[in-house]
C-alpha cells in the first residue's frame, strides 16, 4: 500500500511510495523525512523512526517516477477536456465545473477515462442520470485516455485515501489524486 506521500525538492506532492521505500530512501540519503506516524515505529539496531508519511526527494528519483500511465484524476480529466463543458462548450474554471459520468452511476457507469468528462452544472443536472440517448444531449468531444507522454499532464498521483499527516498538502491533494474505477 503506497502510504507515504512524496514531494519534490519545491515541496510540490508528485508520487506515492510505501513506507519500506521511503525508509530506503532516507537511509541512502536520497529523501529526508518530513512527517512520521508516531503511533507506527520503525526499529532497527541504527535507528527507531516514526513511519514515514511524508518525503522530500532529489529530482533525478522523481523523474523516473513521471513514465508511469496517468492516473484519471479531476484535474487531469479538467486538463483533457480543455477546461470546457463537453456538452455546451462552455469554459469553466476549476472551482466552477462538475465531472460527468457519459454512462451514469447509477446505471453502473465507473471513474474511467472514457467514461468522465468536464460539464457546466447546468448541463449535468439537465443530463442527471440518464444516458445520452435518454437526455437528447451530445458530446462534443468523445472522452479517451490521454497518452502516458502527453506533457501537458504533469499530475499522475495514485492514492485512495487521504491520511491526517497530509493535511497541509489536502487541497492539491483532491484535485489530483487518482478516481476510483
Amino acid at each position: 500500500m503506497y502510504d507515504t506521500l512524496v514531494l519534490d525538492k519545491n515541496w510540490k506532492p508528485v508520487s506515492f511510495t510505501d513506507w519500506q521505500n521511503a525508509i530506503k530512501l532516507w537511509y541512502e540519503g536520497v529523501a529526508e523525512i518530513i512527517k512520521e506516524d508516531e503511533d507506527k515505529r520503525v526499529h532497527s539496531q541504527y535507528f527507531d523512526k516514526g513511519v514515514p508519511r511524508v518525503i522530500v526527494v532529489k529530482n533525478a528519483w522523481v523523474k523516473r517516477l513521471k513514465k508511469q500511465d496517468l492516473p484519471c484524476s479531476r484535474r487531469n480529466v479538467f486538463i483533457r477536456d480543455n477546461g470546457a463543458c463537453q456538452y455546451c462548450g462552455m469554459k469553466l474554471t476549476t472551482w466552477s465545473y462538475t465531472l460527468d459520468h457519459v454512462f451514469p452511476q447509477c446505471l453502473g457507469g465507473k471513474d474511467t477515462w472514457e467514461n468522465l468528462v468536464v460539464a457546466c452544472q447546468e448541463c449535468n443536472w439537465k443530463k442527471a442520470g440518464k444516458t445520452l440517448q435518454q437526455s437528447g444531449m451530445h458530446l462534443r468531444r468523445i472522452p479517451i485516455k490521454p497518452k502516458s507522454n502527453d506533457s501537458k499532464f504533469t499530475f499522475r498521483l495514485r492514492i485512495n485515501k487521504l491520511r491526517p499527516e497530509w493535511k497541509e498538502w489536502e487541497s492539491w491533494l483532491y484535485w489530483n489524486v487518482e478516481l476510483e474505477a
